[in-house]
């Protein structure tokens, strides 16, 4: 398993104050036309005037119905868009380029390899764009992490009820993979166990702003009704508190892919999960 936690930027999905839903659409149109995504080959008409983009309560995620349908997507992720935002940190800065790298590695390298037969494959769709991928592995035993810490944590729990195998997201697109992990947890029912083995030190902080705790020196286990990060929304599924609605973006109308170019903002967020 190749589980990776990565920050990712600028383009919000979520996290949103309570406030007018349209306005907060108006606003992402605005933003994203100012930071020139449109679809490939357009004319540079305005976004802004068709509104392609809204806030919706159920995030966009499709699930692949097989193992190459997925690996074709994350084929995309070490494409030649992925490849120009790393090349170029002079136009979307340091740390944003520095992720697209590390973006373009992991898909390259786990992308397409190392899944088993009951992988699940999931993707965060921006209108015909995969803008993040989920790889959704079972669960496993307690008597695979410290039992002894194990039973400490989660007394009377067997085992984690699934594993984040891998994450892939845009470079520019801030908090899918936040998302796709909220997606998981609404999957495994009343009481998910997530298990993630974070690749390094910094990857285990960020997981544990979600709420994971290590279990041992390999593993992190999410446990939502312990974190405060979670809370059950008014239809009794898991949802990440402070939240308010998901970006969508209308089907392109002749099956075009949306381009997501540079952005001026200096934000640097790390704090989305993947």
């Amino acid at each position: 398993m190749y589980n990776r936690i990565n920050g990712s930027s600028y383009f919000q999905s979520s996290h949103f104050a309570e406030s007018d839903e349209q306005i907060d659409a108006d606003i992402f149109a605005d933003a994203f036309a100012n930071m020139r995504l449109a679809e490939s080959g357009s004319s540079g008409g305005s976004s802004s005037a068709t509104r392609p983009y809204s806030l919706v309560s159920t995030p966009p995620i499709m699930e692949f119905n097989d193992r190459q349908s997925f690996r074709k997507a994350a084929e995309a992720y070490h494409d030649d868009e992925i490849k120009y935002i790393a090349d170029n940190p002079q136009e979307y800065s340091e740390f944003v380029s520095a992720k697209a790298k590390r973006t373009a590695e992991l898909a390259k390298d786990y992308g397409t390899t190392r899944d088993s037969e009951n992988a699940r494959y999931f993707s965060y769709q921006l209108g015909n764009k995969s803008v993040g991928l989920l790889r959704m592995e079972g669960g496993d035993s307690m008597t695979k992490f410290d039992v002894k810490r194990w039973k400490e944590l989660f007394p009377g729990r067997s085992g984690t009820t699934s594993t984040v195998d891998l994450q892939v997201v845009h470079p520019l697109v801030e908090n899918a993979g936040d998302i796709l992990l909220e997606h998981q947890l609404r999957m495994e029912g009343k009481r998910p166990l997530l298990n993630l083995r974070p690749a390094n030190a910094e990857a285990r902080a960020r997981a544990a702003k979600l709420g994971f705790v290590e279990v041992d020196a390999d593993n992190m286990v999410l446990d939502p009704e312990k974190s405060d990060k979670w809370i059950r929304n008014s239809d009794g599924e898991w949802q990440r508190k402070g939240t308010a609605g998901y970006l969508s973006k209308d089907d392109d109308s002749e099956g075009s892919d949306t381009e997501i170019p540079a952005s001026s903002s200096p934000y640097d967020y790390e704090d989305d999960f993947m």
